[in-house]
């Protein structure tokens, strides 16, 4: 289903004769033909088969250390995992940390996995987890599990306690530099170290909870999920002592929505229009601000906006821009000015903008009517 945001309108009213540089007719024409998004489908859990169980090293907990200079912090994470006791050094700085906590949440949960902004904190964390477990003997297949340890040992903290908002998902640096998060941050987090690592890895959002799916194979036994023909082993990244494949018993038998974790663009598209008109004529500007919240480039995008007639199908006076190039967290502000429809006539405003590798939501302002006697 079509996802719509409504904009509020600021509205002009100037009875005075005003001129427009687009001249379109009183006649209204076929709107174009704009791709729709693929909805997303739920899954319900697999039971798990009875195959041998794969190794995994028990008993870990994790204490930090923090070591502040000027607005600079060194977060030291030590950490219990088999019989050893491990240890992380971290560097932060706090102009980079409040940066991210000014970066809008209205984003879908992949996107703060696959951020690229991440991406070298979340690389050196890879590669650090991989010579560590090499250095100490480990297999290609054991290490994930030191990294899934790792992630497992971060304190739980909620939203509310620590943000003052119920739902704040956190980017990973964020994560970090808080000493935890909540299953969502977590989630986010272990996804992204795992993807890094080279794992397939997907969202597993439930009811009020989130957790990460962990492609494997038929010789690792647990709860799974099937998406896209693959299969996705069940990971709690909150709390302790947690094997692939365990599912809390309270999520068993609920649907769950997967998320795949996969650099993309994501436009959010607001604008704001005011309008004149005399006895004849009614004119509109309208200003838009197309702001990427994806983690890729939006690549060779248009923004489209129209005017649109009492029958959507139609519309009065249309617009295109050129193509544009939006980088994360780029945005682009596209004035129109004088779009054109009859006075009298009801319209509204539709604005989406649309690219090689994106189609945002559908964006309308509220019916402009008017009253007959």
């Amino acid at each position: 289903m079509t996802n719509i945001k409504l904009i509020s309108v600021i509205i002009i009213f100037i009875s005075l004769f005003f001129s427009g540089c687009i001249d379109e007719t009183n006649t209204p024409e076929p709107a174009p033909a704009i791709p729709v998004p693929t909805p997303t489908t739920k899954s319900m859990p697999t039971e798990p088969p009875v195959v041998p169980t794969t190794p995994f090293k028990e008993s870990y907990q994790q204490k930090t250390e923090h070591i502040q200079s000027n607005k600079d912090l060194q977060r030291k994470f030590t950490w219990n995992y088999g019989e050893s006791e491990w240890h992380l050094t971290l560097n932060f700085d706090e102009n980079i940390y409040n940066t991210y906590k000014s970066r809008s949440r209205s984003r879908d949960y992949d996107l703060f996995a696959s951020d690229p902004y991440d991406d070298e904190l979340i690389k050196s964390i890879a590669d650090s987890l991989k010579k560590v477990g090499k250095d100490n003997g480990f297999t290609d297949a054991e290490i994930p599990y030191l990294a899934i340890s790792f992630v497992q040992s971060l304190p739980y903290t909620s939203d509310k306690v620590t943000t003052g908002f119920d739902e704040y998902p956190r980017f990973p640096y964020e994560t970090l530099y808080d000493d935890g998060g909540d299953c969502e941050d977590t989630s986010i987090l272990g996804s992204a170290i795992l993807q890094e690592m080279g794992y397939g890895v997907v969202l597993i959002e439930l009811p009020k909870h989130m957790a990460v799916g962990v492609k494997c194979g038929s010789d690792v036994s647990g709860y799974s999920y099937n998406f896209n023909g693959q299969r996705y082993c069940y990971l709690e990244t909150t709390g302790k002592n947690w094997p692939v494949g365990q599912l809390p018993d309270e999520y068993k038998s609920l649907k769950a929505k997967i998320i795949p974790v996969l650099a993309r663009p994501f436009l959010d598209v607001n604008f704001t229009y005011s309008y004149e008109y005399n006895s004849k004529d009614i004119y509109v500007d309208v200003n838009v601000i197309v702001k990427n919240l994806g983690s890729e480039t939006a690549q060779n995008t248009k923004i489209y906006v129209s005017l649109q007639t009492s029958d959507t199908a139609k519309v009065w006076s249309q617009i295109e821009s050129t193509y544009i190039q939006v980088q994360p967290e780029g945005s682009y502000t596209y004035n129109v000015t004088n779009l054109h429809a009859p006075t009298g006539r009801n319209f509204r405003v539709y604005v989406r903008a649309y690219g090689d590798n994106v189609i945002s939501d559908e964006v309308v302002g509220g019916w402009v009517t008017w009253n007959t006697k």
